[in-house]
């Protein structure tokens, strides 16, 4: 990725939690970074803003700058990724972190919150990738990082409805590969493998013991941007075993409670999505 003296990443959803982490990884390794987000003013609800971020970033030397960006609306994103490309000159990395979150049954989600998730979830990230690719396809490189989960049954079990907003997500990222082949471009998906220390797990009260600190998933991140090859277009991937992939093998400075190493709760092996007839094209009917 380094073709630039400098590169530089958009983080979409960096204002607390796993996207301020990404935002912290990308600046400490000289990357110039876009901190966008919808919050702007800190509450018990919603600790920390755009502005706290960049002012982290710049005060350990980075350089970076804050949008305010509501994702359920087109052209907040389209403004992001246009004051992205003036003000760095191009744009290396866009990672899409914002997530909207109810874990219940069908019959406990109302519609309307069906249509939040899906507008924050799939609706939000499609509209990133679809707005950036052209800048990205010119320049010949680029990647694209959505924080969406492997696909598997299990995945829907109790929150359907949210399931159906972050998997589209990934099918964007499996079905996009295919697109962009040879093209310098690539996407993939990241989702961790335990529960990750935030704001939630703390209003929760969540033990130490069954979390990591988001350093781990702000790793795996930064690790898939510095990809110089397309190994990575397509794939659904879990921050430690891709980790482990590169070479990790001590994962304890990611450990909340740094005696004991928290409990898995993404499979450890997942089904492939390959059937024997892939490389064979589809049926395409005539009649509309």
């Amino acid at each position: 990725m380094r073709e630039y003296e400098e590169c530089s990443t958009l983080v979409i959803g960096g204002s607390r939690g796993i996207g301020r982490q990404i935002a912290l990884k990308f600046a400490e390794n000289g990357y110039k970074v876009c901190v966008a987000a919808k919050t702007t003013e800190s509450n018990e609800k919603q600790p920390g803003t755009i502005y706290d971020v960049v002012k982290e970033i710049e005060d350990k030397g980075g350089k970076a700058f804050p949008v305010c960006c509501d994702v359920r609306t087109e052209e907040n994103i389209t403004n992001t990724l246009s004051r992205c490309v003036e003000q760095f000159g191009h744009l290396d990395v866009a990672v899409y972190n914002a997530g909207a979150v109810l874990w219940k049954s069908v019959q406990e989600t109302p519609l309307k919150r069906w249509d939040l998730m899906n507008q924050v979830n799939a609706r939000g990230a499609y509209c990133m990738v679809q707005n950036i690719l052209p800048h990205m396809l010119e320049r010949k490189t680029g990647r694209l990082i959505l924080v969406s989960p492997p696909i598997y049954n299990r995945f829907f079990k109790g929150k359907t409805p949210y399931s159906m907003t972050k998997v589209a997500m990934t099918v964007l990222v499996h079905g996009l590969a295919n697109e962009l082949q040879e093209t310098g471009v690539s996407i993939s998906a990241l989702w961790p493998a335990t529960v990750i220390e935030s704001h939630v797990t703390q209003v929760r009260n969540l033990a130490p013991c069954y979390m990591r600190k988001s350093t781990i998933f702000a790793d795996a991140c930064f690790g898939i941007a510095e990809e110089k090859t397309d190994k990575l277009n397509g794939k659904a991937l879990i921050d430690e075993d891709y980790l482990r992939s590169e070479g990790v093998t001590d994962f304890s400075k990611y450990r909340c409670d740094p005696n004991q190493e928290p409990d898995r709760m993404m499979p450890k092996q997942l089904p492939s999505l390959l059937v024997a007839e892939e490389l064979n094209d589809p049926p395409v009917s005539s009649k509309l």
